[in-house]
């Protein structure tokens, strides 16, 4: 069987599980291919022989009636969406639109496979040029890395529940109305999937629920929840004291780590990590372990910090998790955390806001503990519960590392998407038109 993922980027959250479960097919002796807009794969690491780049992009300027449409689609997008994000507040996150300015149909070698895998392809595909070029008969399985596709454009609701409806008066937007930009988008997006089968995946059971309850998919679509799986040779407990001398660290002290693809990016939580371990003890001598592009925020930690920068590496990220005493989960918003499973993979408790599917790795008192959202004082509280106890840190890590061994590894991930590849593929088979069967 012939797979052929789609995502839009090589890193984030979304970019390192969807190549992991791609990495780990081909191992198998699928074939498989991977579909992105990065032109960077070859240092990402990726096989020539099956990483592609997406073949949309604007049109030449010699096909001047193309190119004009292209333009008047540009302009029409980009001032609806300055209009209505003027004066949205940040801190609630990305919205993005399902209507790209030029077409994104299924061509350019795209088409040549037995089953396709959508992965996160926001501001990638145009829904409704991409959907409408999908034949009948081809399986689609689309794993959702986040809340947006069940949503007009945001990426996380949040409180908001209009997405089980029609969306409109979004909170997201500067200028919320009932017909507003993710009315509209919330539209294109249904109009672009009705009737169309589709067998989705999400990573956590909260964000299954909600995909539920997502008026956008059709009723014969198929739900369920598949881990993103880990290597456990990547991943795995190395010596603390030798982790720590490998980072030039202090073999003594308590370090708390924390990590993300941007230092800078705030629905993250990187305020208030620095904000909960400067309020720690100094009996505990804590210190700050940081790694990530960028730099943090200035004149908020008030203990040392080191900062690895971007480890670009698995190995590199499991030095410093195992350099840690407590990795630190302070997100808004998660629908589960990569970085929370390897954590744990590697013999590091978590302690963690209870946001999203976090709870499903980080379970309060067996792997970790857990604070109620962005409330700085009761993450601290956490923290020096842990900070405290190290045998109390010792038993979380052992459940931690059970837990993964059990649902977060590779192996478990790809024996259940290849029996979902299989049931996909043999029951578009009965029912195609040219079988015969019924729809």
């Amino acid at each position: 069987m012939r797979i052929h993922h789609i995502n839009a980027y090589l890193n984030g959250g979304a970019g390192v599980a969807s190549r992991r479960l791609h990495q780990a097919l081909l191992a198998e002796g699928i074939e498989s291919h991977y579909w992105h807009s990065d032109p960077m794969a070859a240092a990402a690491g990726m096989k020539p022989e099956a990483a592609h780049e997406l073949p949309w992009g604007p049109p030449a300027c010699w096909h001047l009636p193309a190119a004009l449409s292209f333009a008047r689609r540009w302009v029409h997008e980009r001032t609806l969406r300055s209009f209505y994000r003027r004066g949205r507040p940040s801190r609630f996150g990305m919205y993005s639109s399902p209507a790209r300015p030029a077409a994104t149909p299924l061509t350019g070698g795209l088409e040549a496979c037995d089953l396709l895998h959508l992965h996160w392809v926001s501001r990638t595909i145009d829904y409704a040029s991409f959907f409408a070029s999908v034949p009948e008969a081809m399986p689609v399985v689309w794993t959702l890395h986040d809340m947006q596709p069940l949503t007009g454009g945001c990426h996380q609701a949040f409180d908001c529940d209009r997405f089980r409806d029609a969306c409109g008066d979004c909170p997201i937007l500067g200028r919320p109305g009932t017909r507003d930009l993710s009315r509209r988008d919330h539209q294109i997006k249904q109009r672009a999937v009705a009737g169309r089968p589709m067998h989705l995946v999400t990573p956590s059971r909260w964000l299954e629920s909600l995909a539920r309850q997502s008026s956008i998919f059709d009723p014969a679509c198929t739900f369920q929840t598949i881990r993103n799986g880990i290597s456990l040779q990547d991943f795995s407990p190395l010596d603390k004291a030798e982790a720590r001398r490998r980072l030039g660290l202090p073999e003594q002290g308590l370090i708390i780590a924390y990590g993300a693809e941007s230092l800078q990016n705030e629905p993250k939580g990187i305020r208030e990590f620095l904000e909960a371990i400067s309020r720690l003890p100094s009996r505990c001598q804590v210190s700050g372990l940081l790694f990530g592009n960028d730099q943090p925020p200035a004149g908020i930690a008030t203990v040392p910090l080191v900062n690895l920068g971007f480890l670009a590496t698995a190995e590199a990220q499991r030095v410093a998790y195992s350099a840690a005493d407590i990795f630190a989960l302070p997100s808004h918003a998660e629908t589960i955390s990569q970085t929370a499973v390897e954590a744990l993979a590697c013999g590091t408790p978590v302690v963690a806001f209870a946001v999203g599917g976090v709870p499903e790795i980080v379970r309060h008192g067996e792997t970790g503990l857990l604070a109620r959202p962005r409330d700085v004082e009761d993450l601290t509280a956490q923290m020096r519960v842990l900070a405290e106890d190290e045998q109390h840190r010792h038993r979380l890590a052992a459940a931690g590392g059970r837990l993964v061994h059990q649902e977060f590894t590779v192996a478990v991930q790809v024996r259940r998407y290849r029996e979902l590849y299989q049931r996909a593929h043999d029951e578009r088979s009965l029912t195609s038109p040219s079988s015969g069967g019924r729809r």
